[in-house]
Formats: C-alpha cells, sequence, structure tokens
C-alpha cells in the first residue's frame, strides 16, 4: 500500500478516534453533569421533603402541646376531677387533629384514654392500663424517664391495632415555687403510618428514595415498613438504622460528620455519595432541629431525570458534523501539500527509521521539504555523533558502577560478619548454662533481639543461700544496644562483688552507681539516651521468701490462676534525677511463678489498630498458663504475640524471664517437662 492510501487509513483512524474521544468526553461530561444535578436534585429534594414535612408535624405537635397545657386535662390527670370539661375539650382536640384521634395517660395509673373517628365516645373509659413490667409499654415509661417535652415514637398499638407515628406530649404538674415540675401524664395525638408514608415519603420521582431517621440513624420512616425502627425510644441500641443499609467505614463516617454539621448550624442540608444497599447512590441530608430528624432523599444519578438527555442528542449530531467536515478537509490539504513531495522522502526516511545513522541526505529544494531534508542530514550526522559518545561513556560508567557494587557487597559482607561475631559473644555473656544447671525444667527465657543482636540482657547469680534473677532492658537496638548490655553486665558484676546477693534494692542502686562512672557526662549532653531499665528477685531458700526490686520494671506473680502485677520503681539505671529503689518482700507460695518481661513484648504494635500488647492483657495471658507446663508457657506466650503482631514488624527487643523455686514453688503433683 502506497503512502497516499496510508494517509488515507491513518487519517480514518484519526477520525475513529476522534470519534471515539468524542463519545468518551462527552458520556464523561454526562455522568459529570448527572453527578453535578444529582447533587443538586438530592439535596434540594431532601429539603423540599422535610418543609413537606415539618409544616403537618409542627402543626400536630403544637396542637399536642395546647392539648398538654389545658387546666382541664391537668385537674383530670392530677385526680380525675371536671371529665366531662377534659372529655369535652379531648373532643374538640380530636376534630381538630389531622388524624381524628387523640389520646390522654396518667401517671402513675396508667390510665390509657383513646378517641378517634370511628368512636369519639370511647375515651370516656380508658381503652386498658398500662403496666411498666409490661415490654409492649415500655416506650411511656422511656417517656416519662426521659423528661423532653415531647417525643415523637413510630409505635404499633397491638391493643387498639393501629400502627401510628405518636405525638408525645409529657403534661406537667403547675409548679408556683419554680421547682421541679410532677409528671402527671402524657397527651397529644398520631398520624396512621401507612397515609404518612404515602404523603410524605413516598415519590413518584423514579430513580429516587426518600426516608427519615433520628439522630442515631434510626429509621422512623420509610418506602419499605419492614424497614422501620418501631418503639425506638425504647431501645438503647436501635437494630433498623440507616447504618446497616450503608457498606464501607468510610460512608459511614461521612455520613455522621454530616449529621454533626447539620446538627451544629440547627437546620441546613448536605450532600454526599455513598453506597446504599450495595449501590452508589446520592444522598441529600436534610435537618429539622426541632424533632432532631433528618429527611434523607437517596438519588440513583443513572434513573433519576436530573437532565433532559433528549435536548443533548441534536448537539452531539453537530458535533459529529463538523468533525466529519474537519476530516475531509484535513484529508484534501495533506493529500495536495505533503503527500506527493513526500514520495520522493520515503525510502530515505525509512532508512533513517530503521537506525541508519550514517546515511547522509541531500536536497536542491528551497521550500520547506527542502530545508526539511537538509535538518534531517544535520540530524543524523548529530544522532551518530551522539550516539558513539554514549556508547563509550555508558561502557565506562559499567565499569565504575561494577566496582562500586563490589566495595558495597565487600562493606556489607565484612558488616554482617561483625554483627555475627558481636552476636555469638552476646550470647556467651548470657546465663544460659547456669540457669540450666540451677533451675532445670523450672524456668525458660524467651529473647528475641529486634536485630541480630539486641539491648536487653538477662541475669543470673547463686550463692549457698539462693539465687538472683533479674532482666536489664538497655537504650538501643542493635549494635549499640548490645554493648549498652556489655556495660549493664560489667555493673551488676561490680555491684555483686561489693555486696553479695542479699539485697535486691542495693544491688540496682549500685549499679546506678556504677552506670554512671562508665559512661562519662558528656553523653547526656549529646542527647544520647544512656539510661537502663532494670529488674532483680531474690530467692532465698533458707528463709522462704523473694525479695523484688525494680527500676521502671515489674514482676509478675502468678499462683492459682491469679496473677498479681508488682510495680517497681518508676526511676530508671542512669536517669539524670537519681532514683531510689525499695525491696518488696514475699513469701514463697506453692505453685507460684515468677514473670520479668521488659517492655518490647508489652508494647509490641499488633491487632487491628495497631495497639500495643499491654500489661493488663500479659498478665491475663500469664494467669491462664497456671496449669502448663514449663516448655508449654513458652509456646503459648509466643504464639499469644506472634497472634497479636500479625504482620506488623517487631518494634523493639523482647525478653521475658519465667522462673519457679524448686521445692518450695511447686504444688503437690506438678511436674514440668515431659
Amino acid at each position: 500500500m502506497g503512502l497516499r492510501g496510508k494517509s488515507g487509513l491513518w487519517l480514518t483512524a484519526l477520525l475513529a478516534l476522534l470519534l471515539l474521544i468524542a463519545l468518551l468526553a462527552g458520556r464523561t461530561g454526562l455522568d459529570v453533569f448527572r453527578q453535578h444535578f444529582g447533587a443538586a436534585y438530592a439535596r434540594n429534594h431532601a429539603l423540599l421533603q422535610a418543609q413537606k414535612l415539618v409544616t403537618p408535624i409542627t402543626r400536630e405537635l403544637s396542637l399536642s402541646q395546647r392539648l398538654a397545657e389545658l387546666g382541664s386535662v391537668r385537674a383530670y390527670l392530677r385526680n380525675g376531677h371536671d371529665p366531662a370539661t377534659t372529655f369535652a375539650d379531648l373532643e374538640r382536640f380530636r376534630a381538630a387533629f389531622a388524624d381524628g384521634s387523640a389520646f390522654l395517660i396518667a401517671n402513675p395509673s396508667g390510665r390509657y384514654h383513646f378517641t378517634d373517628h370511628n368512636d369519639p365516645a370511647a375515651a370516656r373509659a380508658p381503652r386498658y392500663t398500662l403496666r411498666e413490667d409490661e415490654p409492649k409499654d415500655a416506650w411511656f415509661y422511656a417517656t416519662v424517664r426521659s423528661g423532653r417535652p415531647y417525643t415523637l415514637n413510630v409505635n404499633v398499638d397491638d391493643t387498639l391495632r393501629v400502627t401510628k407515628i405518636w405525638f408525645n406530649v409529657l403534661v406537667h404538674e403547675d409548679d408556683d415555687k419554680g421547682g421541679a415540675a410532677r409528671v402527671l401524664g402524657l397527651a397529644g395525638t398520631g398520624l396512621d403510618l401507612t397515609r404518612f408514608l404515602a404523603e410524605f415519603v413516598a415519590t413518584d420521582d423514579p430513580g429516587v428514595t426518600s426516608l427519615v431517621v433520628d439522630g442515631t440513624g434510626a429509621i422512623l420512616a420509610h418506602p419499605d415498613p419492614k424497614l422501620i425502627e418501631y418503639s425506638a425510644l425504647t431501645k438503647a441500641t436501635p437494630e433498623r438504622t440507616l447504618y446497616r443499609l450503608i457498606s464501607g467505614d468510610a460512608d459511614h463516617a461521612a455520613l455522621e460528620r454530616s449529621f454533626a454539621e447539620l446538627r451544629a448550624a440547627k437546620g441546613g442540608s448536605r450532600t454526599l455519595e455513598v453506597r446504599l444497599d450495595g449501590q452508589p447512590r446520592i444522598l441529600g441530608v436534610a435537618y429539622v432541629p426541632d424533632l432532631d430528624w433528618y429527611v434523607l432523599s437517596a438519588v440513583d444519578a443513572g434513573a433519576a431525570r436530573v437532565i433532559d438527555e433528549a435536548a443533548l442528542w441534536p448537539i452531539a449530531l453537530a458535533t459529529l458534523v463538523l468533525i466529519l467536515l474537519f476530516a475531509a478537509a484535513v484529508s484534501m490539504g495533506v493529500d495536495r501539500m505533503i503527500l506527493n513531495p513526500l514520495l520522493r522522502l520515503t525510502e530515505s526516511a525509512r532508512r533513517l527509521a530503521a537506525g541508519d545513522y550514517g546515511l547522509r541526505l541531500s536536497s536542491h529544494r528551497n521550500d520547506e521539504l527542502g530545508e526539511l531534508t537538509r535538518v534531517f542530514d544535520g540530524m543524523a550526522r548529530q544522532i551518530d555523533a551522539h550516539t558513539r559518545e554514549l556508547e563509550g561513556r555508558v561502557a565506562e560508567r559499567t565499569r565504575d558502577l561494577a566496582a562500586a557494587h563490589n566495595r558495597v557487597a565487600e562493606a556489607h559482607r565484612q558488616i554482617q560478619d561483625s554483627i555475627r561475631y558481636a552476636g555469638l559473644i552476646q550470647d556467651a555473656m548470657l546465663p544460659q548454662a547456669a540457669l540450666a544447671r540451677a533451675l532445670p525444667e523450672r524456668h525458660f527465657v524467651l529473647w528475641q533481639p529486634r536485630d541480630t543482636v539486641g539491648g536487653d540482657l538477662y541475669l543470673f547469680r547463686e550463692d549457698a543461700d539462693g539465687f538472683v534473677i533479674g532482666l536489664v532492658d538497655c537504650a538501643g537496638h542493635g549494635v549499640p544496644g548490645a554493648f549498652m548490655t556489655m556495660i549493664a553486665h560489667a555493673a551488676f558484676d561490680q555491684a555483686v562483688q561489693e555486696l553479695g546477693l542479699a539485697d535486691p534494692a542495693a544491688l540496682l542502686a549500685r549499679m546506678d552507681v556504677a552506670i554512671r562512672a562508665l559512661l562519662p557526662d558528656a553523653a547526656a549532653g549529646r542527647h544520647l539516651a544512656t539510661n537502663m531499665d532494670a529488674v532483680l528477685c531474690r530467692v532465698d531458700h533458707a528463709r522462704g521468701r523473694v525479695s523484688f526490686a525494680g527500676a521502671h520494671l515489674d514482676l509478675y506473680h502468678c499462683v492459682a490462676g491469679v496473677c498479681t502485677r508488682i510495680r517497681g520503681d518508676r526511676r530508671s539505671l542512669g536517669e539524670r534525677r537519681r532514683g531510689d529503689y525499695e525491696n518488696h518482700v514475699m513469701s514463697v507460695e506453692p505453685g507460684a511463678a515468677y514473670y520479668l518481661t521488659t517492655d518490647g513484648f508489652l508494647d509490641q504494635a499488633g491487632g487491628m489498630h495497631g495497639y500495643g500488647f499491654g500489661a493488663r492483657r500479659f498478665a491475663e495471658t500469664l494467669a491462664a498458663l497456671d496449669a502448663q507446663p514449663m516448655h508449654a508457657r513458652q509456646e503459648i506466650l509466643l504464639r499469644e504475640l506472634r497472634e497479636h503482631q500479625g504482620e506488623r514488624p517487631q518494634r523493639d527487643d523482647i525478653a521475658v524471664l519465667c522462673f519457679t523455686i524448686p521445692g518450695r514453688g511447686d504444688a503437690p503433683g506438678t511436674t514440668y517437662g515431659e
């Protein structure tokens, strides 16, 4: 196919592309207009429905309040006086109410008087008596206890066999002294729910659903009566709420934020996009502050008539005609002015496009195409020169990068070897063998540095009367933390040599002095963390007691399924201000287990919200381990940590030390290990 045929195909493809772009742009624009006008339509529809709702509701509520203020009503509800006047007044208001019904309820007797157009004289005798122990009457007592001047409640009255929106207005005793007025009962009316839904919720507009919710999101009115929350007043947690119809936490948060803004503004409207019953909807929200109700209009932008699409067809046809005329003009101009001269350049251009930068072009034409040929020739020469230069530079940079990569790999290997060697040194410093010899199958150590080496250290030293066991949590991680553990170990050795093992608090105080001597004062001036948390336990076999002292670390004492957290002193070792450390002495109890932990376990982030494991949950987990053998305790504790941590990285070095006391810490028949 020749150049002219290809250009024809190119222009045809361009025309098709332009038509496709115009179609997509028109469709996108139509969707944007639908969303924009749909939002305005939803907002205006919600405001209109709210206005339709407010006028009759306000009228019925106002009449109910006037009925509750009548002296005859108060006199009758107070002591049964003047019933003829009371029921005459009740009949006058019944005739004025839109539903033709009215009621009075006496408190606390629960006498329920109801009248409607079917039997106006029925109110003279109570229809039935409400009881506080009857669940279906709970709405009345909840209304009285709430103290609110009025409430509106959707309720099914099984005795009267009616379902209405009830206007419940409190009738108070007059109190000339200004004190709290006693509640004499309720007065009000009701609106038939079917009629209410037909007049104020039902809509003939396609793609639009109207509903009414209260401040808690409970659905008070919906075209589907099955979704209405009846007797919402008596329920602490409504079941049929708008939030159950809306999918996604983000949509819930946006809806709650809109409710809060409207309540703060005491009116107005908002729009937001949500998924209602799993379908995308534009939600218009209008607030009725007098009722604390929200009127919502859910608009399906695709089904609602928010745009007259028939009026857009002439514009679309005119756009299509213009595109076709433009394509024809371009085709004729290209063929006459460009294609014919370019045929002579086709072969040369093809060779240049194939990468033949050694191609040399020449032209004697003085027009633009001649100039184009000369420009192509100059461009080919420059590309050829630049290509050669770049190839040389790439080869040189490749050699440099290979050498740099080798240097980085060698440095990384040396660092890793050093860290592994530091790990061997730190492992050799830990008293694993001494613990295994002194407390076989009566202890476990969960020691997990965040890196290969870490800042957590466990200690053990024994004498003729017993032993001292403890943990130290040094500031820092990795190699710096490991160096700090060496300082802590040296301080512990010095304290033991000078003081012996009898007094854990004295050992902590001496370690504090030694650490301050080993670390120069200049470290604090450089804002370097040099403090250490520590805990020591002295087990005295002869006296049958355990002495505990802590520097910002605690002891967990577990026996008979109860785990008690014994707090250490709040000052760490090496802090700027010196701390005083105190011994906590307790007798050895049969079956008791003692747990020491650094904050790495307690602070490990995990769970749904990324919170730490926590001391309370740690103590509860330890209490549940009481009946387990020692090796199983370690496995269960590690499993709990892994389940809590999930995919989150380890935040800090982790060390947990558990031990029981041989001969005294065992309940009869207790065994450890298998």
